[in-house]
């Protein structure tokens, strides 16, 4: 039986217990509570490219908004071919991949208004619509431990959190709460990606999600944002680091593409087959 075909199996039983799964979300939420009020950088919105080209403020960081509107439709375009392919109804990871095309699209949408004329009102639809990334992702990886169910009710959850923590920015100023969710979940799933290929952990149900690779592009893409007027000043004004971020944010996609040619794999191949693979820990693909 292919793995796909095991989403509609009973589930297997994960050595996992979601109750560390629980814990981890209850330990965030403390952190988030407790952790001293932090602001958004005084000066988060004073980008290195002030540029304006055919009319368009900040042109650059606006126009390279388009790779993730490519990345979205990618997404969707190769969902649709494998749901074409199996003929069978689209199991729960393929609508938390439907649920990241959508948010590489509206990210691409929400960050371009956000950068045309940059203020806080704007960069919070922007951060909610990357909040719809994150969590579709956090799902995608979780599915590769636990069930269909608790993979989803982890990206509503997370999805969840998002909105609240930047509603509690927006009120209130304290940016701690988007701090604690970013950080938190990254570190969920970095302990993901290194469980051993075929450990017991992980669920045979799920095609592999190459974590190790979306967790290298989401890191360069943060240094880069980081970096925004030293990489600005190095590439003597042709390219900042903001506008590098969304570049390489957009080949964050990679991986759930890669995701998505394995369940074509697993659809052709016995997984008993794919099973005679040796693990490997913390393995990007």
């Amino acid at each position: 039986m292919s793995s796909y075909s095991a989403f509609f199996a009973s589930p297997q039983r994960s050595h996992a217990s979601p109750w560390l799964l629980l814990g981890w979300g209850v330990l965030l939420c403390l952190a988030a509570a407790l952790l001293p009020a932090l602001p958004q950088a005084a000066h988060y919105h004073d980008f290195a490219d002030a540029r304006t080209l055919m009319g368009i403020p900040y042109a650059m960081d606006v126009l390279s908004n388009l790779p993730l509107l490519l990345a979205g439709l990618a997404i969707a375009w190769q969902l649709r071919r494998f749901a074409h392919t199996s003929a069978q109804p689209l199991p729960m990871w393929g609508w938390l991949l439907a649920l990241a095309a959508l948010g590489f699209a509206v990210t691409a949408l929400a960050s371009s208004i956000y950068h045309w004329q940059p203020d806080d009102a704007g960069v919070f639809w922007d951060r909610l619509a990357m909040g719809v990334i994150f969590a579709a992702v956090i799902g995608l990886a979780v599915g590769q431990i636990y069930g269909a169910l608790t993979a989803a009710t982890a990206a509503l959850l997370t999805l969840a959190a998002a909105v609240l923590a930047l509603w509690i920015w927006r009120k209130t100023g304290n940016f701690t709460p988007w701090i604690v969710l970013q950080a938190g979940g990254m570190l969920l799933l970095l302990a993901i990606a290194c469980q051993p290929r075929h450990s017991p952990l992980r669920q045979a149900a799920a095609p592999l999600l190459p974590l190790g690779a979306l967790i290298a592009w989401y890191s360069l893409a943060k240094l880069a944002e980081l970096g925004d007027h030293g990489v600005f000043a190095v590439t003597a004004g042709l390219l900042s680091g903001h506008s590098l971020k969304h570049i390489l944010a957009a080949l964050a996609a990679w991986p759930l593409l890669q995701m998505l040619y394995n369940a074509q794999a697993d659809l052709a191949e016995p997984f008993s087959v794919r099973l005679a693979e040796p693990a490997h820990p913390c393995r990007s693909v």
